[in-house]
């Protein structure tokens, strides 16, 4: 099936590392010369690509910070009172500690916010806070309610960050993954602050704590304990309305992402946290050659962590999922496959797993969760296919 992509998709997986971060107290301070850091002359003395795109970029502020200004002189013919405490509630901070380990000084309410990647997006849609720019996404990908209102919103981010286009924005914090060269989070920072969050490494499995990172980002972190008890309220209903069933039933997950060959997904990755807590047993042959096949360096991941999960060619799928009574298979948000995933589940030595030969292979959402839409789509999809393992 094919789904339509909303700019490229935006999966760079650099390493990031701690950088100063800045005090961003006024449009003139949060935009500092441009020129001096984004590249060098050409030796004929012309400017090069990145010094040209930063000389416009010097020109945008330029217009921006003088209407501000003009702004503000209006403003102050009018009565200062109400403008300076205006000025003084929007120039207030916080500071607060990335993924990276750099203490950033963010807005205490920030208002104009960029996402470099999905992963942050969702976070902020589920808080009813939606950015002014973002990363690319797939329609399917997005619950279909966020579908238009998404599709209003500018991608600035697809290969890599589009930098005029975000400081066009005129954001006051930008999110970014923690996936970027240094040298590009260097170059954000001189148009607002920048919040590193954990897309990749080690931790990528815990994708509460991401989220919580956004939240947190953003000052939104109470708002964010109430989606978390909803979320873990409807995790304990489905355990204990199908504990029968979960009881001694052994899941798997599975996907693909190049052709011949199968991706698996440990307990400990994202699938594990939603789905072990509804009383399955995880794939022990799963966990094992995930264990025996993760790679540090698979999928971009450029941290030096092996993640918990793997990439193995067709011939040991057999040895994978062989006692799993169920197995789970990656989809996009409306329950469909993608054509490696289809490829990979009409595959002989997967119908000749014991789960597909009983007929127990159903779809479960994306295997790299976002946030809490969607694993919320994951509990709903896992109670569906618990009906439907119940019946036999």
């Amino acid at each position: 099936m094919s789904s339509t992509s909303v700019g490229a998709s935006d999966d760079s997986t650099a390493p990031s590392s701690p950088a100063d971060a800045e005090s961003w107290p006024t449009p003139a301070d949060r935009f500092p010369p441009w020129n001096r850091t984004i590249g060098t002359d050409r030796a004929d003395g012309s400017p090069d690509r990145k010094t040209q795109v930063g000389m416009r970029i010097n020109g945008i502020r330029g217009a921006v910070v003088a209407g501000a200004a003009g702004l503000a002189l209006l403003a102050g013919c009018g009565g200062g009172g109400d403008a300076e405490a205006s000025g003084e509630a929007s120039n207030e901070t916080r500071t607060v500690t990335d993924s990276s380990g750099t203490e950033v000084e963010v807005p205490a309410d920030p208002q104009s916010i960029v996402t470099l990647h999905y992963a942050a997006t969702e976070t902020l849609m589920d808080l009813d806070f939606p950015p002014v720019r973002q990363g690319a996404f797939v329609e399917t990908g997005v619950p279909e309610e966020w579908v238009d209102q998404l599709g209003e919103i500018p991608v600035v981010a697809q290969e890599e960050p589009d930098l005029e286009k975000i400081a066009e924005a005129e954001p006051d914090l930008i999110l970014s993954p923690n996936t970027q060269e240094p040298e590009m989070i260097e170059q954000l920072q001189e148009i607002a602050p920048v919040y590193q969050f954990t897309l990749r490494g080690g931790d990528r499995g815990k994708w509460k704590q991401r989220v919580e990172e956004v939240a947190e980002a953003i000052n939104r972190s109470d708002e964010l304990e109430a989606l978390d008890s909803e979320f873990e309220a409807e995790q304990k209903r489905i355990a204990d309305e199908y504990a029968d069933v979960t009881k001694g039933t052994t899941i798997g997950a599975a996907s693909s992402f190049e052709d011949n060959s199968a991706f698996l997904w440990g307990s400990e990755n994202m699938l594990g946290t939603i789905l072990s807590p509804l009383g399955f047993d995880w794939s022990a042959d799963e966990d094992t050659m995930v264990e025996k096949y993760g790679e540090a360096a698979q999928g971009g991941n450029k941290s030096g962590k092996v993640e918990p999960e793997a990439q193995i060619s067709m011939e040991v799928l057999d040895k994978s999922l062989s006692d799993a009574d169920i197995i789970f298979v990656n989809s996009d948000l409306r329950g469909d496959y993608d054509e490696l995933t289809t490829t990979l589940t009409e595959s002989a030595v997967f119908k000749e797993l014991p789960a597909a030969e009983a007929g127990h292979v159903y779809p479960i959402g994306k295997a790299t969760i976002a946030g809490y839409s969607d694993a919320e789509y994951g509990l709903k999809m896992a109670e569906e296919a618990l009906q439907e393992y119940q019946k036999d």
